[in-house]
């Protein structure tokens, strides 16, 4: 038996499917796109992984499609997987990995990639998957014949992608951009090929079941004569009679196949329609149609669906198809219990859906409540197969294959769907909050009525300084913390008394911007993303990038037809490179509208680390024929020493800064910390200075002493327990009192701790710790909303946190028991 089980439906925090195939033994198989989010999505539905061997990628590989991959890697590594295969039907996908040079990298795992040509199969011992490789569009983009680069090429960059994974640990101080085999410059000119990759996947059939009675009625001993024809061999007996396996075995069984059909936007459908015109359907049972926010659901894609006959069944992902689900349930309910202790610091998760009309009056499926229903063509679409043959892709649906008898039996293809509750705050605030006593009944009655009220930068506080932060966990989204993000809106009066907002976001991990559709409507998130001018990354670690390329594209999108729009990117220099090399594959114009700055050129310090500067392709392969490596040592870049002034002078001036200052943080190879001065007005030299620490040990002399002295806020890690200062020490992070203590040296006005462990879920220390000198403070929790005015509000409802949580808390002791 075989299940097929969705860990990722399109939603707001989860934007493309994902399909885990599992075997009765446990085996494991990807199928579809890691969108971000899906790590965190395992975690929530709890569905382990340790089998994964293989990861089998789908559609085209654009960032919304792989952004989670990096991460899943990573985590993977860390639990101690040794193998892993990523599959493709493109060279691209050499490249794409190859781009995470500077920042993904694990000893021990062993990380391959398969470039599945047109029709090429990888089997193993369970089943067969047949690539389907088809163009759409523009036939003629692809660069070079024969896929995307040369000979040369693909060998670098398949050597990168086995150097990024090496059996044993380099040395502690590890920095990548030093290694002669990492740091080369990628192949350019070309571009991101418009294919798609889909699969058909074939089961290994069943050998029937031994017939003993049957063995010995034809003069079969007993032994390993059975045992011989049992494995499928035949048995010559003394008397010289042939005794065939088939002879004495019952029907071999068969599963049905399956097919993962990844359809990117309308321009592929014709292309679909003639390769599976005429295909094969008597061993189908089942096609997953993984169709792209770009294809429109009308009579063509309906039609489609037809050619595969009436009585398979059909399971379909679409933007329009799919309910948009609250897929992290663990964080919506913290949010929820947090929002009835402090109203207006939260919003509530938004679930509103835009729905098919024509799929869901053609197939005559079932709305949630609240549903908009949105219509493409004037005529309603009608379908030959039965409504009981099609199924929407969500995650609450597993289907079982089972094998049997061709020509005796039926397929066997049970969907069990278990019936969900939809998601009401009415319902989920009665059963988990009230019997809590945390909030008088006038706030049930007031979160009724403000359910989808957004409380961030909002008229009354248009002139405050507000932080929103948006992650708070560290190393990997967990179900009640996604990783490390922070939103700060400063407000800057010009001439007129006109208001302009500037939005800065202090590093984006993972799924930043899933948090961010879920709590603003579109037109909340446009201006957001209108204000936003600033991004800074403080390091290299994953959790702390692997949303950003997401926030520059949403960027883009709301910016591309306002020519003078610019963003700044303030980061490590590596993570530069990763943009350039990211963006020239999706969308090369959004790099002319980027200003990129380097921490290092904003130290406050007189010695700039220079950057080394990268092997070209042809040094790099000079060096590795003629196995000089060893006496070879990259050579640093002089000019990058010298202070980027002029795109320094433009943001101070376009942002109205009086002053931006980076010193190096006490955690790994180019880190930083930063302090930001803010003018607020056109008319005074009053300012606003905030300062982030980033990940660090404390840093008095450097952060509390000089460039972070006195600031208005100060927002810092404090990612361990007091009594965990040994760990602190070794993952050169802080314990909260450490933080504190920054804080104290600092003399910072207010205070914001955050980037909590995840083995502190819900409340971290709150009690017992040294004494806070800052006027207030307080502990984030994701999606708080804090205006910079009541920051020390929170404070009133620390007696209540450990209580709010003591559900959660019982739920994961159970969970450690098991």
């Amino acid at each position: 038996m075989y299940s097929l089980t969705p860990v990722t439906q399109p939603t707001a925090d989860t934007k493309h499917p994902l399909l885990l195939l599992q075997s009765h033994h446990g085996d494991r198989y990807f199928f579809g796109m890691l969108a971000e989010g899906s790590q965190r999505s395992l975690t929530e539905n709890r569905i382990r992984v340790s089998k994964l061997q293989n990861i089998f990628l789908a559609g085209r590989l654009d960032w919304s499609a792989i952004g989670g991959l990096p991460g899943m890697i990573l985590t993977l590594a860390d639990q101690g997987k040794d193998s892993l295969t990523l599959h493709y039907g493109s060279d691209i996908l050499d490249y794409i990995v190859s781009t995470w040079r500077y920042f993904v990298f694990r000893f021990g795992l062993s990380l391959r990639t398969n470039v599945m040509k047109d029709q090429q199969v990888y089997k193993d011992s369970l089943l067969s998957v047949k690539s389907i490789v088809i163009q759409g569009g523009d036939l003629g983009v692809n660069s070079k014949e024969g896929g995307l680069f040369t000979e040369e090429e693909k060998s670098v960059l398949q050597s990168i992608v086995s150097n990024m994974f090496p059996k044993h640990a380099p040395t502690s101080r590890y920095d990548p951009s030093s290694d002669l085999h990492l740091n080369v410059e990628l192949p350019n000119g070309f571009e991101m090929p418009q294919t798609t990759t889909s699969y058909e996947i074939s089961f290994k059939p069943v050998r029937g079941r031994f017939k003993p009675e049957e063995a010995i009625r034809l003069g079969v001993p007993k032994g390993p004569s059975f045992g011989k024809l049992a494995s499928g061999q035949e048995v010559i007996l003394p008397n010289g009679t042939i005794v065939k396996p088939e002879d004495v075995l019952e029907k071999e069984r068969h599963f049905p196949k399956v097919l993962v059909l990844a359809l990117p936007d309308d321009s592929f459908v014709q292309s679909f329609q003639e390769r599976f015109r005429n295909y094969p359907c008597e061993d189908l049972g089942l096609v997953y149609y993984f169709l792209g926010e770009d294809v429109t659901i009308n009579e063509q894609i309906i039609r489609f669906m037809e050619l595969f006959g009436e009585s398979i069944q059909h399971v379909v992902s679409h933007p329009k198809v799919c309910p948009n689900s609250i897929a992290f349930k663990g964080a919506a309910m913290t949010v929820l219990k947090l929002k009835a202790m402090q109203m207006d610091c939260y919003n509530l998760p938004r679930t509103e859906t835009v729905l098919s009309k024509e799929f869901y009056e053609c197939f005559d499926k079932k709305l949630e409540e609240g549903t908009t229903l949105h219509q493409v063509q004037e005529t309603p679409v009608t379908s030959k197969i039965p409504t009981s043959q099609v199924h929407v892709f969500t995650q609450n649906s597993e289907i079982q294959i089972e094998s049997f008898t061709k020509g005796d039996e039926k397929m066997k293809i049970k969907l069990d769907q278990t019936p969900v509750k939809a998601w009401s705050w009415e319902y989920a605030f009665k059963k988990h909050v009230k019997p809590l006593n945390l909030c008088p009944a006038s706030v049930e009655q007031a979160m009724q009525a403000k359910g989808d009220y957004n409380n961030f930068n909002t008229a009354e506080k248009s002139q405050n300084v507000e932080i929103m932060t948006l992650g708070t966990g560290s190393a990997l989204p967990s179900k009640y913390r996604n990783v490390i993000s922070t939103l700060l809106k400063i407000p800057y009066a010009a001439a007129e008394g006109k208001m302009k907002n500037r939005m800065v976001l202090l590093d984006a991990g993972e799924n930043t911007i899933g948090t961010m559709r879920r709590n603003f409507s579109s037109t909340a998130l446009q201006t957001i993303f209108k204000d936003l001018s600033l991004v800074y990354l403080s390091h290299l670690h994953a959790d702390h990038h692997l949303g950003i390329i997401s926030i520059l594209k949403e960027w883009y999108k709301h910016n591309k037809h306002k020519d003078e729009s610019l963003l700044y990117i303030v980061t490590p220099w590596q993570y530069n490179k990763f943009v350039n090399e990211w963006l020239l594959l999706e969308e090369p114009d959004l790099l002319k509208r980027l200003k990129y700055i380097s921490c290092e050129h904003l130290i406050n310090d007189s010695y700039l680390r220079r950057e080394t500067r990268p092997l070209s392709l042809d040094e790099y392969l000079d060096v590795f024929r003629s196995k000089k490596q060893k006496r070879r040592k990259l050579e640093v870049n002089p000019n990058s020493s010298l202070r980027e002034l002029p795109a320094i002078r433009s943001m101070l001036r376009d942002l109205n800064i009086a002053s931006f200052q980076t010193c190096r943080a006490k955690h790994c190879n180019w880190a930083y910390s930063c302090s930001i001065t803010f003018f607020v007005n056109s008319f005074s030299r009053r300012v606003f200075k905030v300062s982030y620490s980033g990940d660090t040990r404390p840093n008095i002399e450097k952060f509390s002493k000089e460039i972070g002295y006195r600031s208005d806020l100060l927002i810092h890690e404090a990612t361990l327990d007091n009594e965990l200062v040994e760990d602190a020490i070794k993952k050169r992070h802080c314990t909260i009192n450490e933080a504190i203590q920054v804080s104290n040296e600092m003399e910072a006005d207010k205070l914001i701790l955050t980037h909590f462990s995840q083995r502190y879920p819900k409340v971290p220390q709150i009690d017992n710790n040294v004494t806070v000198k800052a006027n207030e403070y307080c502990f984030a929790f994701d999606g708080m909303i804090v205006d910079f005015e009541k920051l020390g509000e929170q404070k009133a409802i620390f007696s209540k946190l450990n209580k709010a949580f003591l559900e959660e808390r019982k739920e994961e002791e159970q969970e450690q028991t098991l």
